[in-house]
């Protein structure tokens, strides 16, 4: 016992000699808590550091009768950056896909991009440090509000300049089958808030409350048991199957490369159909085919050759394509969502709502082509948008909710009315090769098939493909980076859940219950003088 307790004390004594190199290795070890790695520990270390480190500051300046906010705001910033670094430095593969154009921007983007998401960070730390000034508390009763700050912030983060939810503090917990299921009540953003008042603990006076660290995830987790137990999973009369073609990046739009790409797909399709000949719908990936497949008949006449024409239904393609439309005043670009019949004819679609910037769309498009700057696609002008919570649907299929690529990752586009039957994600992560990317997004979409207890299928190019059920147990999945496809009854939707009805309401309930604790506790003690 002695010797953990001796580690902790040179560790914490090497933290307050170089604060600023401590702070920044806390938020650059933290992405470990998070897929692939799952070392829920270090989420506690990292925040533990950040923490103790923030309440140092405000020991020290309110004895010193110095101004903590500026050393506050940067421990935030320094503690944020650290943290994206490392857990978006995967987004830099994207530029080495034709690093002959793009290489140069690299250095930049695994950046520019940490260096902004950490004043999300930067700002929780300053306003707590505000508050702290005008009044201090008491350590733990202090940190519950640095908690309660830096929820609010990583919701701020999802939501400013169309946001980017990635690796939020739930994460560390939602990676997790049993605590993951309080989504399905508080989401997402309210499992960031619990994850970060479990920090607390740590740090209370008396040794008793510190079990609260522990026992807090041990009750979610408990919780969340009863609910996979207890709510069950029933399959459906449906039959699905999902294929990943797993197509180079670099070769998938090269035209000399086209039809080995079509021949690969309807392979793979065939062999599926081979496996599971009652297939209702097959499922493939964003963009699947590299060509216009609505233009002209060449797309539906592959279909109807390759797939079986006697012995039953035929079975539909819900697919990724580019499609574009024509008008006087020139053409717009969409990324789709298309559901076809075996026999050729598509019968809906929906366009991509929640465009990648820098991606699929530069912010001030026109300006900056005018400077020779274009986006990873290289699309003239960029995709446009379409309008969100599509549904897709034909005889003998369920209600179909489309999200396109990294739409999984905003829980606000998996709800909407009608409430659909199934989550279906088609995306293409080849961009970012074997990294842990792929990984963590996938954690991400599987979290949507638990807030709204529906059951999630995400086909995508390089991997990694999967089926959930509604509790966002893994049915069945493809490995990044090989070729396949696989076959399942699609499983019912469960009851409606709490957050399909609130939505983020109860986090921000919860945010309002714990901000008016604080302010009672604070007034009750000033009060007592």
């Amino acid at each position: 016992m002695s010797k953990p307790i001796e580690a902790s004390k040179a560790l914490w004594q090497a933290c307050q000699v170089r604060p600023k190199r401590a702070i920044f290795l806390a938020g650059a070890l933290l992405p470990l808590a998070f897929a692939p790695f799952y070392v829920l520990p270090i989420f506690y270390l990292s925040y533990g550091i950040a923490f103790a480190l923030a309440w140092q500051i405000i020991q020290k300046t309110t004895q010193q009768a110095d101004k903590p906010l500026l050393k506050l705001v940067l421990l935030g910033w320094w503690f944020g950056f650290g943290q994206f670094f490392t857990g978006l430095l995967w987004m830099g593969e994207a530029f080495l896909v034709e690093a002959e154009r793009f290489l140069w921007a690299l250095p930049f983007a695994i950046t520019l991009l940490p260096a902004g998401l950490a004043l999300f960070t930067a700002l929780a730390f300053g306003l707590w440090g505000w508050a702290q000034q005008r009044r201090a508390d008491t350590r733990a009763w202090a940190l519950l509000g640095l908690a309660l700050a830096l929820a609010l912030a990583a919701f701020a983060r999802s939501t400013v300049l169309t946001g980017l939810p990635w690796n939020l503090p739930a994460m560390a917990w939602a990676n997790w089958l049993y605590p993951a299921q309080l989504t399905a009540f508080i989401g997402v953003h309210g499992v960031s808030l619990v994850a970060l008042l479990s920090v607390v603990p740590l740090f209370a006076a008396r040794a008793k409350w510190r079990w609260l660290a522990l026992l807090i995830p041990l009750f979610a987790s408990l919780f969340g048991a009863a609910r996979v137990h207890i709510t069950q999973t029933v399959n459906s009369d449906v039959h699905v199957a999902v294929i990943q073609p797993n197509l180079a990046q670099r070769e998938k739009w090269l035209p000399e490369k086209r039809e080995a790409h079509i021949d690969k797909t309807f392979a793979l399709t065939r062999l599926a159909l081979d496996y599971a000949p009652h297939t209702d719908v097959l499922i493939w990936p964003e963009t699947a085919i590299p060509a216009l497949i609505d233009e002209g008949p060449g797309f539906a006449d592959r279909l109807r050759a390759n797939l079986p024409t006697g012995g039953g239904a035929v079975p539909y393609i819900l697919t990724g394509a580019v499609r574009r439309d024509i008008t006087v005043a020139g053409q717009k670009f969409y990324n789709s969502a298309m559901l076809w019949s075996g026999d050729g004819h598509m019968l809906a679609r929906s366009d991509k709502h929640h465009l990648v910037p820098f991606g699929e769309y530069l912010p001030l498009q026109d300006w900056l082509e005018s400077i020779g700057l274009e986006q990873l696609a290289r699309l003239r002008g960029g995709y446009h948008n379409g309008p969100p919570h599509a549904r897709l649907s034909a005889a003998r299929l369920p209600l179909m909710a489309p999200l396109i690529c990294y739409e999984a990752i905003f829980p606000a586009l998996s709800g909407g009315a009608p409430r659909p039957a199934v989550l279906v994600n088609i995306t293409n992560d080849g961009w970012f090769g074997q990294w842990h990317g792929p990984y963590q997004h996938l954690a991400q979409a599987r979290l949507r098939a638990i807030e709204q207890g529906v059951p999630f299928l995400r086909a995508a190019n390089t991997g990694i493909s999967a089926a959930f059920d509604g509790h966002g147990r893994l049915l069945d999945h493809l490995p990044l980076g090989t070729a396949g496809s696989f076959s399942l009854p699609l499983p019912k939707a469960l009851p409606p859940t709490l957050y399909h009805y609130i939505g983020d309401a109860g986090f921000g309930l919860m945010c309002f219950v714990l901000l008016g604790g604080l302010v009672w506790r604070r007034k009750k003690r000033h009060a007592h003088g």
